[in-house]
């Protein structure tokens, strides 16, 4: 009973500072006020384990309800095999978490954002058609963003807007 206990305390610890990290981070990304410009952190904590996070501040989105948000991507390679993973993180005109979107892979993550629409390239998606460009309309929140492949074929992603604590 007692090594349940500590295993679970060690694992809350975990992610208490995992949050606080992520937090930190976009934050000091999102005070720089540098759009479309990508900062590297090595969060590898371990000697042969990769954790490193690309972080972009893409710019500022306004609603028709007049609310704003600052839209940041958070690109992750972790692991031994260089394991890839996206979000698309939302933050309210005070600077506090909203919601994001998790992404298959860093490649899934938009490039830009223009008057209010982000944009997503297959570029370097050797499965996908390489010449289709999905622009996804923010002057509403979407609960769904739908990134095109080839054709009509492509991903749906869902807006989850549970606390990074979670995550």
């Amino acid at each position: 009973m007692n090594k349940l206990l500590i295993i679970s305390i060690l694992l809350c610890l975990s992610c208490a500072r995992q949050f606080r990290d992520t937090e930190e981070i976009v934050l000091s990304v999102l005070s720089k006020n540098v759009v479309g410009k990508t900062f590297k952190f090595n969060l590898s904590d371990k000697k042969d384990y990769l954790n490193e996070v690309d972080v972009a501040y893409l710019g500022e989105i306004e609603t028709k309800a007049k609310e704003k948000y600052y839209i940041v991507t958070w690109g992750r390679v972790w692991g031994p095999n260089k394991h890839t993973t996206g979000s698309i993180l939302l933050y309210d005109n005070k600077k506090q978490y909203f919601g994001n979107y998790v992404l298959g892979a860093s490649s899934d993550l938009p490039i830009k954002l223009d008057k209010n629409e982000l944009f997503f390239y297959n570029t370097t998606k050797n499965e996908c058609d390489r010449s289709l460009v999905t622009k996804i309309d923010f002057s509403e929140i979407p609960k769904n963003i739908f990134i095109k492949c080839s054709g009509e074929l492509g991903d749906v992603y869902e807006l989850n807007l549970d606390s990074l604590e979670k995550k």
